[in-house]
């Protein structure tokens, strides 16, 4: 972004401020509890793209869990909940190290032209969803696969050979689905890209149990990227990661902020800069809508360096659990909830 587009942004944003009804406050914003890890996890090329939760255990994702395993196994990884609190009460005493699970996923890789990687997880019972990414020549495609944990002598199984298409609805470089949830009889994904200058009419795309695709509903309006979501509460309602590095900006083109024109922005906001933020929505049978909840802002850093969220789950009533891929580096972070996101 140049100096006059800077400018201009500026002056929107300025704009949208001074005329937003609903921005009597300054919207707040949360510092990161930065949590020390260990492990193979911790080498950025792991680069985390998914979390989820099994019972008490964190499974983690990452983009390219071959690297990991030899042929046809994947290296996920695993975390029990109760070193993930010790580690929140105590940040700087207290290091989490994932172990290693092997994932055997006979063809996967083989299966999926073009794989370019795992991007969701989510699980329904001893059901594991994920969605995978790939480049087909020069158009981008994403899957739904699926398979069923058996514990045999410590390692997890998992058969991957249940596929389906997802119907992207628009071909950007490098996006695809990168979330989804779980309703207990459906599953949900949803695209990284949902502003309105590329997608104007975004879907959720629908899919049975048995993968069997069932449609799509409506997806509200997001500017910047999409990266990952919570699971549903009682009442339907989730969180997703909304990110933003400004060299996207000729890719996502991004249309005026609808968070900051509803909620305003915080102070010392910039609208050139980057963008670190969770978003609460709720899934209703009419389709998924943006809640009344304002937005949850993170803290930036001091020296302005983006941190690219990529996987983000909720911590009983405590807050959420976010990581990054390799950008800047692997990281894991604890962020409290607020007065106003309490659930």
């Amino acid at each position: 972004m140049n100096s006059t587009e800077r400018r201009l942004a500026l002056l929107l944003w300025l704009l949208l401020v001074a005329t937003s009804s609903c921005a009597t406050a300054r919207p707040r914003t949360v510092a990161p509890v930065l949590l020390q890890l260990a492990g193979p996890v911790a080498d950025r090329r792991a680069e985390v793209s998914g979390l989820t939760w099994k019972g008490d255990t964190l499974a983690v994702l990452p983009q390219f869990p071959d690297i990991f395993g030899p042929e046809d196994v994947l290296g996920f990884f695993a975390v029990s909940k109760a070193e993930i609190l010790a580690a929140v009460d105590d940040p700087t005493g207290t290091v989490v190290e994932p172990r290693m699970i092997e994932c055997r996923s006979p063809g996967l890789l083989r299966i999926v032209r073009g794989f370019d990687g795992l991007e969701a997880m989510g699980i329904a019972g001893d059901v594991c969803y994920l969605t995978a990414e790939a480049k087909e020549d020069t158009s981008m495609a994403g899957y739904l696969v699926s398979g069923r944990y058996q514990f045999h002598d410590g390692k997890v199984t998992i058969d991957l050979t249940h596929l389906s298409s997802i119907p992207l609805g628009l071909n950007i470089p490098n996006i695809a689905e990168e979330s989804l949830v779980i309703d207990g009889r459906r599953v949900l994904t949803f695209s990284e890209a949902n502003g309105r200058n590329v997608n104007p009419e975004p879907r959720a795309k629908v899919f049975g149990l048995d993968l069997q695709y069932q449609g799509s509903l409506p997806f509200p309006a997001i500017e910047y990227r999409v990266t990952d979501a919570t699971a549903l509460d009682a009442d339907g309602r989730f969180w997703v990661m909304n990110y933003f590095f400004p060299p996207d900006g000729g890719v996502l083109q991004p249309a005026p902020d609808p968070e900051v024109a509803r909620f305003g922005a915080p102070e010392g906001f910039d609208p050139g800069g980057c963008i670190e933020r969770l978003l609460e929505l709720q899934l209703t049978p009419e389709g998924i809508v943006r809640t009344d909840t304002p937005p949850l802002w993170l803290e930036l850093q001091p020296d302005g360096e983006c941190r690219n969220w990529e996987a983000l789950v909720r911590l009983d009533d405590r807050g959420f659990l976010i990581m990054t891929d390799k950008y800047p580096t692997t990281l894991l972070a604890f962020v409290p909830f607020t007065r106003e996101d309490q659930p």
